[in-house]
This record gives C-alpha cells, structure tokens and sequence, in this order.
C-alpha cells in the first residue's frame, strides 16, 4: 500500500457521519429549494462578463479556474478569476481607487459589514435572494456573518472548510481494543487508559511565528459551541458575553482535563508552545511505536504528512480520523469558509452567483471528476476537493473518502445549524489575533484561567 494511496483512504472511520446525512441523492437534487431564482444555470444562457476576485493561489486557484472554465461553456457566459496571496489589501486598494471587483469572495466575514457601510455591496435582498431558504441550505450562522447595521444581508456562503477533527493511530487502536470516543468524558476516560498502557494520549503543538497561540484557541472554541451552543457562541465572539464571562471560563477549565492530564501531552504541556504546528504530526508516524496516538487539528493538516518519513510495505504508520466529540450531547462543527460579496449586482451576475450556491454547481466545485455523478463533470484539477456550502450537496461528489467524511461532518452541521466560523477570526484582530494567543501561550505556562480570560477581556477594544 503506497503512501499517496494510504492518504486518500485513512478516513474512513468518519463515514459513520456520512450515514447520518444521507448523501443517496443525485447531484442536482435540490434544485427546486432555490435560494432565489433560477438554480440550474447549465440549462440556460446566463451571459455573465466579468472577473470574480479571491484569494486562492496555486492549484486552489487553477481549481476555481477549472470550475469557472465549465460555467461559461454550460451558460455562454466569459467569467475569469484572478487570486492573489494579499486578498484584503488588495480588495481595500481596489475599493479605495474606485475600481472594486464586480464580484469576490473573502476568507474573513469580519470585513463584509464594513464595505456594505460604505455603501460598496449590493444587499442579498436587493438581488432576490431567498433570505430564509439560505438559512436552512447554508445556515443561519454563516448568513449573520453578512448581516448588517441596515437588517439587511450581504455575505453568500460558498465552501467551508472544516477543523472538529482528532487524528489517531489506527493500528494501535484496533491493536489494543480503545473505542472512539463519542463524548467528551469517553475522551479523557480514553487519554488516561493511555497513560495507564504506557504510552502517550496526545501530540500539540502551539507554534507558528507571529500566530503563535491559534491551535489553542481551536480548541476553546470546539469546546464553548459544544458546551453552550451557537447562539452563545455569537454573543461572545461579537462581545454581547464578555471574555471574562463564567461561560469562558467554563470552557478553558474543560481543556484542561485533556491540556493538563498526568501524562496526556507528549513532551509536557509548558513545552508544546515550542512545537510547530506543521511539526506535531510527527510523533503520530514514529516507527515502529507512535511518540502520540492523537492530535486534534484542522483538515488542512495532512499537507504537512508528506513531510514524514516514507515507510516499507506493511510498517507504514496509519491515520484515521474521528469527529470532536459531543459535550452533554450537543455536537458542532468548527471551520472557515469562502463568503461571496457582490459589489455589481447586474442580473447576469447575480445569476450566475445564484447557480454556484447550488447543489449541482457545488458538485462541480466539488473534486476533480464531481464524482462521476456530476452531469457537468468537475473542476479538473487533481488533488483539490472542496467541502460543501449547501446541506443538500451529494457525498458522491467527492473522489475521496477524506473529502467525503468531512463533508458529511459539514452537511450534517450545517443541517442542524451547528455549523461556526473561527471565533478568533470574527474578533477584533486586537482581541483573536492579539490576545487570545497571546493567552493560549500564557496557559502553557500554567496562568489560571481567571489571570488569562481577565486579559483578554482587557485587551477588547472599547
């Protein structure tokens, strides 16, 4: 089994998520539940002219390329895309000269309200868009990231990406009969049966540059929605519940039963704060015994396996994945995601931004092939899935069982509306790029969590 081979498939213990949200449906079911108008732009002439503008680069970029390539040949429109690696200053530059994009999508919602106060973005309601089936399809959360001082909305949920996953090492596992856990007590039952066999629960690792302190704040956050639910998690991120509120506290004070556990962190917890991120898989493929049999990190994170070692026919270390557990059964799903903003709301435009919000454009959007369920194909480019905006996107869209386990951890969140963005990301750079790592870093240290919570609420712009 080569080691590409074994990338695409380690995720299979999610696929008891997948059975949760269905994922029998056609590709192009749910077409009728419009989020206003015309959902099938393939059966049409949309004639859409313009540049969309984004931040993917690379082969994320030649992807949304590909997808757009299929769009104008279905529809009859000349749709280009252009990415760049500084998308917010370059969108701000553009704003500021006069000479926006007709249309973008941004990585950080946390701007959208801004430019709709200048008076830049043309309003959801003002294009004909279905407020209320968006909510249901896309989900309430991620429309209020565009919802403004006016009531009236400006962000459009495209594709997400996803971070409620713990990573473990199957063979030792299966070989010594530990259970995945569902809840979070079974989590740290699990971590101290680890410790009680001789090895080692958990791998972290805090460190990366200026952002030093973000894998930490992943970890507050996956806990509070669980704990408290997404409408609490609004209140704090936009400061209606302080940071210093008992609700925080609540949350810090669970992390560490895991953070803190006798023996749970490889190397002692006051030492992950020197650990890279991209560096704490490592211990997981450690030959022939693992230095950590789980760390808790986002998608995304398998970028950093082909660094590891390669290993011989039937001594390569494998990977599953399990979803973060549920606190007092209430389940979340923590990520990102890509919103579209529309600075010229021309119908053309608005069509085709109607159509990529659907399940057979998001199909598309999707993998490589859409599947082979795609009537329209996919976006061509090998190596690029991209997880799904709409709870009604068919799992068979995916070429990958990775891909399609995490998103059917997506659709299932976004169907029951437990769905979030970073916390950290929507918070005062002052606040979740300034002091909330900041404070992570201080926890490694052993500060209480009255000390850091008190700072961080300090730090909160007035």
């Amino acid at each position: 089994m080569t080691r590409k081979r074994f990338l695409a498939t380690l995720f299979l213990v999610m696929a008891m998520v997948a059975a949760a949200c269905g994922g029998g449906d056609t590709a192009d079911d749910g077409g009728d539940t419009a989020d206003g108008g015309d959902t099938t732009g393939s059966a049409d002439e949309v004639g859409a002219e313009f540049t969309l503008f984004g931040a993917p680069t690379g082969v994320e970029g030649d992807a949304l390329r590909g997808f757009i390539d299929v769009y104008n040949e279905a529809t009859g429109s000349d749709i280009q895309f252009t990415g760049s690696d500084d998308f917010e200053t370059q969108l701000q530059i553009r704003v500021d000269g006069g000479d926006p994009p007709a249309v973008a999508f941004t990585p950080q919602p946390g701007t959208i309200c801004d430019l709709a106060d200048a008076g830049e973005l043309v309003s959801l309601e003002d294009m004909g868009f279905d407020i209320e089936a968006m909510e249901s399809n896309h989900s309430e959360f991620w429309m209020n990231l565009g919802l403004c001082d006016d009531g009236n909305h400006y962000g459009i949920p495209w594709f997400p990406n996803f971070k409620s996953i713990v990573f473990y090492h199957q063979p030792t596992f299966e070989a010594e009969g530990y259970e995945i856990p569902e809840t979070w007590d079974d989590m740290v039952a699990l971590s101290q049966q680890i410790v009680d066999d001789g090895r080692t629960p958990w791998c972290f690792g805090f460190e990366s540059g200026g952002a030093t302190g973000w894998p930490g704040t992943d970890w507050i956050e996956d806990i509070f929605v669980r704990q408290h639910g997404a409408e609490a998690y609004t209140q704090w991120f936009q400061h209606g519940i302080p940071f210093d509120d008992p609700q925080v506290a609540e949350s810090f004070d669970l992390f560490r039963e895991i953070f803190f556990g006798e023996g749970f962190v490889l190397g002692g917890p006051e030492n992950a704060v020197g650990v890279n991120f991209g560096d704490s898989p490592g211990p997981l493929f450690n030959d022939p015994d693992p230095g950590c049999l789980m760390l808790k990190q986002g998608s995304f994170i398998t970028n950093f396996f082909v660094d590891q070692p390669e290993y011989e026919e039937g001594e390569e270390a494998e990977i599953a994945t399990f979803p973060f557990p549920t606190i007092d059964g209430n389940p979340g799903a923590l990520g990102g995601g890509d919103t579209i903003i529309v600075f010229d709301g021309s119908d053309a435009n608005v069509q085709a931004v109607k159509d990529w919000i659907t399940p057979e454009w998001q199909c598309v959007l999707a993998s490589p092939t859409g599947g082979g369920v795609s009537d329209l194909g996919g976006h061509g480019v090998d190596g690029v899935e991209r997880l799904p905006g709409h709870k009604d996107v068919n799992l068979d869209c995916y070429d990958t069982d990775q891909a399609r386990s995490f998103a059917a951890a997506v659709t299932e969140a976004l169907d029951a509306q437990t769905f979030v963005f970073d916390a950290s990301d929507l918070m005062p750079a002052a606040v979740g790029q300034g002091s909330f790592w900041e404070g992570m870093v201080d926890f490694t240290q052993g500060a209480s969590t009255e000390e850091i919570i008190a700072d961080v609420e300090s730090s909160w712009p007035s």
